[in-house]
C-alpha cells in the first residue's frame, strides 16, 4: 500500500519544518535576553515572514493571487490563527511545568527570562507549532492562496 501525500502538503511541511527551526532558533536565544512573551512573540513573527517568503515562491508559486503585501497581509492573519494557539499552548505548558502562582507567572513572563535549559524551552515550543500547524496549513490553503 502506498501512500500518496498531495505535493502542496508535502512542500508545505518541508517549509514548515525549516519555519520550526527559524521560530525554535529565535525564541530560544532571545529568551536569554528578554521576557519570554516577547521572545516568543519574536520568534513567532521571524518564522511567519521566512515561512512566507518560501510559501509564496515555491509551495504556492502556481496559486499566486493578487499583489505581494496582499498575500503577506492575509499569510500574516492565517498565521496568528495558528499562533495564538501556539501562544497559548506554550504559556500553559510554561505555567504548568514552573507550579508558581498566576501573580509569579505573569512577573515571570513578561518581566524576566525563564531559567530553564534552551532543549525544554525547545521542546515546550514545538508542542505549541504541532498544535498550531494544523490551522495554518488550512487557513493558508483556502485564504491565501485558495
Amino acid at each position: 500500500m502506498m501512500i500518496v501525500i498531495d505535493p502542496k502538503l508535502l512542500k508545505f511541511l518541508i517549509v514548515g519544518g525549516a519555519g520550526v527551526i527559524v521560530n525554535d532558533g529565535v525564541f530560544v536565544l532571545a529568551s536569554k535576553i528578554i521576557p519570554i512573551v516577547y521572545s516568543l512573540a519574536l520568534g513567532i513573527e521571524i518564522s511567519v515572514l521566512f515561512n512566507f517568503m518560501l510559501n509564496d515562491i515555491w509551495t504556492f508559486s502556481k496559486y499566486r493571487k493578487g499583489k505581494f503585501y496582499k498575500r503577506l497581509l492575509k499569510f500574516h492573519v492565517s498565521s496568528y490563527s495558528g499562533g495564538i494557539v501556539q501562544y497559548v499552548v506554550v504559556i500553559l505548558l510554561l505555567i504548568i511545568l514552573l507550579h508558581s502562582s498566576i501573580s509569579e507567572i505573569v512577573l515571570l513572563l513578561f518581566f524576566s527570562y525563564i531559567k530553564l535549559k534552551s532543549l525544554y524551552l525547545a521542546a515546550i515550543n514545538f508542542v505549541g507549532i504541532v498544535f498550531a500547524f494544523a490551522v495554518r496549513f488550512i487557513t493558508s490553503l483556502k485564504y491565501v492562496w485558495g
